[in-house]
C-alpha cells in the first residue's frame, strides 16, 4: 500500500511476532511487548482484551491509552502509528507492564521491528472512509478540519514555547510516513521531581533533552520542525483508532490528544449516520 489513500486497502498482519522491549514513560519501569500475527477483520487487539477503537481509548495525561482500570495500556498512540503509515489492519499486542516502550520518544522503533518481521496479506479489504462534506472540531483556540478529498493530505501548523511556529504538510504515503515522520520525536513536560539528566538517564536515551520554557525537548532536533511532524505522528495514532482509513484533506493547528480524540468521534458519527 503506497498510498493511505487507496480505495480499498488489503487487510494486512505481521508475517512473524516481533518483540520490543523498554522502558514505560509513565513509571520509568521496565516494559515489554510482543506483536503478533493476527486474524483478518480482529483489529488490534490489546492484551486478548482491549480493541483499539474509541469505544476502548481515552487520553491520560497526554498520551493515548487502550482499556480502563489497572489493565490499561498508555501510550499507544507511537505504536498505532506506526501500523498506519505500513498498513498493518489486524495484529495482537501483549504488553507486560503499564504501557508500551517509550523507546526514544519516536515510533521507529515500533516499524523497526515490525519490517523485520514482514507483513502478510490476509483475506478481505477495509473501505476508507470519504467524506460526505466539512467536519470540524475546535477547542481552547486549537482546531481540526477535513474536507473530502481523494487522497489523505496533512497540514499541521503548531507553535511550541520559545520556537514559534512551525508547519507540515503533505499527502502521507508509506514514504512520507518512513522517511519524513517515522523519526519524530515527542516533546513535553518535566516530570515532578525530575531534571533532564534524569529523564535521559531513567528512560536511557542515547541523546540529551534540554529545557524550553518548561518543556522537554532532545538537544539537537532531528528536522528543524520535528515536534510539528510529531503531532502528525500522535494525530496519525489516534486516527487509527477509527478502524479505517480516512480519506480527506487534514488541517489541524495545535492539536493534542484530546482533540484528536473528539476529531474521530465525530468522524465515527459521521461514519454511523450513513
Amino acid at each position: 500500500m503506497e498510498e493511505i489513500r487507496a480505495l480499498t486497502v488489503k487487510r494486512r498482519t505481521l508475517r512473524r511476532p516481533a518483540r520490543l522491549c523498554g522502558v514505560s514513560l509513565r513509571s520509568f519501569g521496565p516494559v515489554s511487548a510482543t506483536l503478533s500475527p493476527a486474524e483478518a477483520g480482529s483489529g488490534i487487539v490489546f492484551n486478548d482484551r482491549w480493541t483499539a477503537t474509541t469505544r476502548h481509548a481515552g487520553v491520560t495525561g497526554h498520551a493515548t491509552r487502550v482499556g480502563r482500570g489497572p489493565g490499561a495500556v498508555q501510550m499507544v498512540e507511537h505504536l498505532m502509528a506506526a501500523c498506519a503509515g505500513l498498513g498493518i489492519t489486524d495484529l495482537d499486542v501483549g504488553v507486560d507492564g503499564d504501557a508500551l516502550p517509550f523507546g526514544d520518544g519516536s515510533c521507529r522503533h515500533f516499524v523497526r521491528e515490525m519490517l523485520k518481521a514482514g507483513a502478510r496479506e490476509l483475506p478481505g479489504s477495509v473501505e476508507p472512509l470519504a467524506l460526505a462534506g466539512p467536519v470540524i472540531v475546535e477547542s481552547d483556540g486549537s482546531f481540526i478540519a477535513a474536507v473530502p478529498s481523494g487522497r489523505f493530505r496533512v497540514k499541521c501548523l503548531a507553535r511550541f514555547p520559545g520556537r514559534g511556529a512551525s508547519l507540515f504538510a503533505a499527502s502521507v504515503t508509506r514514504t512520507v510516513f518512513l522517511n519524513e515522520l517515522a523519526r519524530a520525536r515527542t516533546f513535553g513536560t518535566c516530570p515532578d521531581g525530575e531534571s533532564a539528566r534524569s529523564v535521559v538517564r531513567k528512560l536511557g536515551l542515547g541523546f540529551r533533552l534540554r529545557s524550553e520554557s518548561g518543556w522537554l525537548l532532545p538537544a539537537r532536533l532531528r528536522y528543524p520542525d520535528e515536534p510539528c511532524r510529531h503531532k502528525v505522528v500522535d494525530l496519525l495514532g489516534d486516527l487509527a483508532l477509527l478502524g479505517r482509513p480516512l480519506r480527506a484533506e487534514l488541517f489541524a493547528f495545535q492539536p493534542g490528544h484530546r482533540l484528536n480524540h473528539r476529531f474521530v468521534e465525530q468522524l465515527k458519527r459521521e461514519m454511523e449516520a450513513r
